[in-house]
């Protein structure tokens, strides 16, 4: 477990000093001054659209997070060749569970930041408070940590990071989209292939489904939210990224490197 924290720590301090740390936070700086331009164009509920136009902010924040502090890194350090020197002093598994630690901290920052950042736009410049936000932000932090999970296993399997990353933003996509495209199935009746339904429900269980996560249109129109949904996701996230990582550790301990 030290060892563990340690990565984290020792991920989490590198990501401070490089200079994509700070051009994050241009990143989000430009961004909430978009969200007050856009508001400023709308003719309905400014609070409204701040808060839609900043949880996507929030969205793409944590990916951009995802692919250089959860991913790149990793391929960094395998380059820098201290990777070895790492892996012979501790288990290989502690690594690859420091690494997700570290970028999940790095998920958690940035996603924070934007969400506080919103909040007070929203406040300050749409005259509402919104509070129920911050589920938002508490949602994005468990979809990219999983995800950091999946790209970690991509990067035990020996891909690169280009395709490491692609892969990602497909399984991203992927995972909110089984809910329409189930919806559809049902939709087209008699019209549709019960065999494509039946496909794309089992592949809605081997992928993640991100769906599940997105409370995003509850929030931005006021609508009461069940808890038990909340703890649905949440069990599904830590028994989902509990198999990512041990399947990668399983991987990677087998690994010749």
């Amino acid at each position: 477990m030290h060892a563990i924290l340690t990565i984290g720590s020792i991920t989490l301090k590198e990501s401070f000093r490089g200079k994509i740390f700070y051009g994050m936070l241009i990143f989000l700086a430009l961004f909430l001054m978009f969200c007050v331009y856009i508001s400023s164009l709308s003719l309905g509920n400014i609070a409204r659209v701040i808060l839609n136009t900043g949880m996507l902010g929030i969205t793409l924040s944590c990916f951009l997070v995802t692919i250089f502090f959860g991913l790149y890194a990793l391929y960094q350090e395998k380059e820098r060749n201290e990777l070895y020197v790492i892996i012979n002093r501790i288990p290989r598994a502690h690594y690859l569970l420091g690494r997700f630690l570290g970028a999940g901290y790095m998920v958690i920052i940035f996603s924070v930041l934007m969400g506080a950042g919103v909040f007070v736009l929203t406040w300050a410049v749409g005259q509402e408070a919104a509070p129920e936000l911050f589920l938002a932000v508490y949602m994005d932090i468990l979809v990219f940590t999983l995800l950091i999970a999946l790209g970690i296993l991509f990067y035990t399997l020996g891909l690169s990071f280009p395709l490491n990353a692609f892969l990602c933003f497909a399984v991203f996509v992927l995972g909110h989209s089984f809910d329409e495209a189930i919806l559809s199935f049902i939709a087209i009746g008699r019209f549709g292939s019960p065999w494509h339904k039946t496909f794309i429900e089992i592949v809605s269980y081997l992928f993640p489904n991100f769906d599940m996560f997105n409370f995003r249109l509850d929030i931005v129109h006021g609508a009461p939210i069940e808890f038990k949904k909340i703890i649905y996701a949440k069990t599904y996230w830590f028994f989902y990224v509990s198999a990512v990582l041990t399947v990668s550790a399983s991987v990677y301990n087998r690994k010749d490197i």
